[in-house]
């Protein structure tokens, strides 16, 4: 196909089980002017024979085989051979409605946005919604300025509590989504790392004119048990510290001092869960910790000017700063307490 409207990229890991699924679903759409980039990230199973088989029967089908170098460096490769005016990602265990593209492209083209994001909904391996939700045909369509849409990434998740601080879920993934093409003539997604979607996602949204939200449920995001996710705790997991950290950086350099202080009070939450995790679960990360508590260090400004931290708060991390066993007894006190009271 010569000029496509959309380009579809998914990239491919070890997900035989799931692959065929996601692809057809894909070819289901009802939106038929796409191409549909699969991009085979060394994977050690059948999926590169799959992906193959699957670019003979439809010419819109293109395979990249490459060496394994992660979920960024295969949405990285997949867009720099991307033709199509808006691009769309895929993951490759998950699946879709077979409306989704033809409700975003005539959204995204409707109202000349820079982005567009619909709903996800959870699945479960056998295919069973984890959350109930309402599906159906109707759906509610808002605008947002650039400055709106990033403060979305701050409203609480209403599905559950997180101690994870995955506020605004929907507004992070990178998958449930479709961008102007134009968007990643000077981003791509940061290799080597895990939430690679918490990196970008402020960058995307910071150089939009205007963001629309679809409150249609057409994304289907499978919870897999041994995905990142759902995965043992480990060291990796820093990343998003590390991600987050960064994401309050970028608002403090473009001086959103608002935003500023909304994401430093997520990375300050996440860093602490963290790292008492880290420090009850694992071994010989002593190093790693001090190198995480170093970040936070260096902001104790930040600390004391940001007035979404109440007093208590700041007493507490300033313990936390000055002494982490002694932070962690008195936070243990203080949960008994609570229990106590209830």
């Amino acid at each position: 196909m010569m000029n496509p409207k959309i380009s579809i990229i998914v990239p491919i890991y070890n997900v035989e089980k799931y692959l065929n699924k996601c692809i057809d679903s894909i070819l289901a759409q009802t939106f038929t002017n796409f191409e549909l980039i699969l991009v085979n990230d060394g994977s050690p199973d059948n999926c590169g024979g799959i992906c193959n088989k699957y670019s003979i029967i439809d010419p819109r089908i293109k395979v990249i085989h490459k060496k394994n170098g992660g979920l960024s460096s295969a949405r990285n490769a997949g867009i720099k051979i991307a033709k199509g005016k808006y691009i769309g990602f895929v993951d490759s265990d998950d699946y879709i409605d077979k409306k989704m593209y033809e409700i975003l492209y005539n959204s995204i083209e409707l109202h000349s946005s820079d982005v567009v994001v619909c709903d996800v909904i959870k699945v479960n391996e056998e295919n069973r919604i984890i959350l109930k939700q309402d599906v159906n045909t109707e759906y509610r369509t808002e605008h947002f300025t650039n400055i709106q849409a990033l403060n979305q990434l701050y409203q609480p998740n209403e599905d559950i509590f997180d101690p994870m601080g995955r506020s605004g879920e929907r507004w992070i993934f990178a998958v449930n989504k479709l961008y102007k093409r134009s968007l990643f003539q000077s981003l791509k997604y940061q290799e080597g790392v895990i939430y690679e979607d918490e990196l970008i996602i402020h960058k995307i949204y910071y150089q939009s004119k205007k963001i629309t939200s679809i409150s249609a449920k057409l994304y289907y995001y499978v919870q897999r048990q041994d995905s990142i996710v759902y995965s043992p705790f480990s060291i990796n997991k820093f990343d998003r510290v590390y991600a987050l950290k960064d994401r309050a950086k970028f608002f403090k350099t473009v001086r959103q001092n608002k935003l500023h202080e909304k994401a430093f009070k997520c990375y300050l939450e996440v860093l602490i869960w963290n790292y008492y995790v880290a420090k009850s679960q694992l071994s010989g990360v002593d190093k790693e910790l001090k190198q995480l508590k170093r970040t936070l260090n260096k902001n104790i400004v930040s600390l004391i000017k940001n007035p979404y931290i109440s007093w208590r708060q700041k007493v507490m991390v300033a313990l936390f700063i000055v002494n982490p066993s002694v932070f962690g007894f008195v936070k243990n006190v203080k949960e008994r307490q609570h229990l106590k009271a209830t």
